[in-house]
């Protein structure tokens, strides 16, 4: 269950409004692939997500994509895999929660039977800080090892707290920086045990999200960062 301490899908920027521009986006970067470092409680590299945009396309005045997104154990064994999905358009940029999802390793092997309530994220173009942004949850079945397994994951209290700079190997971005609450469970027959942890995103205008951290009782359970973008 460590991974669910460590990945966190989903992230910086100024007080005033963001002119948006859809061709900046790594999500929309077609043929691309984006490396996200897993980190653990101390700092150290614990895995990666790699990301490659599948699909790029205009849908009326929406900018659209499609993308994979593979997690990586620290031994570059590859433990899962899903799907996702970006829009971009002159209100701002949303993209599937489910990217967003923390990963384990116990779910390498479960086979996804339906969705429910899968909710897209917002990032408004318009973001200043003091502003709340609005959460959301999504719910899933499965089965795993011949067990039924439903997954329930919620953001809440999703606000932009400030604004920094974040630099990585791959680049420096002028970030806002959004905090929330992450609520998760793994439901496996009939029981679960949810968990639930203060989140902190920082998310670079025009670019994306660049990094990650999430706390459980004050304490600091890792977080993601973006260490490469290849086009």
């Amino acid at each position: 269950m460590k991974y669910v301490l460590f990945v966190l899908i989903a992230l910086c920027g100024s007080t005033s409004a963001i002119a948006q521009n859809c061709t900046g986006y790594y999500y929309l970067l077609k043929n691309a692939s984006i490396e996200m470092t897993i980190l653990d409680a101390n700092g150290k590299p614990a895995g990666k997500t790699i990301y490659n945009i599948t699909d790029v396309r205009n849908t009326g005045n929406t900018t659209e994509s499609d993308f994979t997104n593979t997690f990586y154990d620290k031994n570059n064994k590859a433990m899962s895999a899903s799907t996702g999905h970006f829009q971009c358009g002159s209100n701002g940029v949303a993209i599937d929660m489910k990217v967003t999802m923390p990963a384990m390793p116990q779910m390498k092997d479960m086979k996804m039977t339906g969705t429910s309530n899968a909710a897209l994220l917002d990032y408004p173009a318009t973001m200043h800080v003091g502003q709340e942004l609005q959460g959301g949850s999504f719910e899933l079945t499965g089965n795993m090892s011949g067990m039924d397994v439903g997954i329930s994951y919620t953001i809440s209290n999703r606000k932009v707290a400030g604004q920094e700079s974040v630099t990585t190997a791959a680049g420096t971005w002028k970030c806002f920086k959004i905090t929330y609450d992450l609520n998760f469970q793994m439901k496996m027959m009939g029981k679960g045990v949810p968990m639930k942890f203060n989140a902190i995103e920082w998310f670079a205008p025009d670019f994306g999200a660049v990094k990650t951290a999430s706390m459980k009782d004050g304490k600091n359970m890792g977080g993601t960062l973006i260490t490469a973008v290849n086009k």
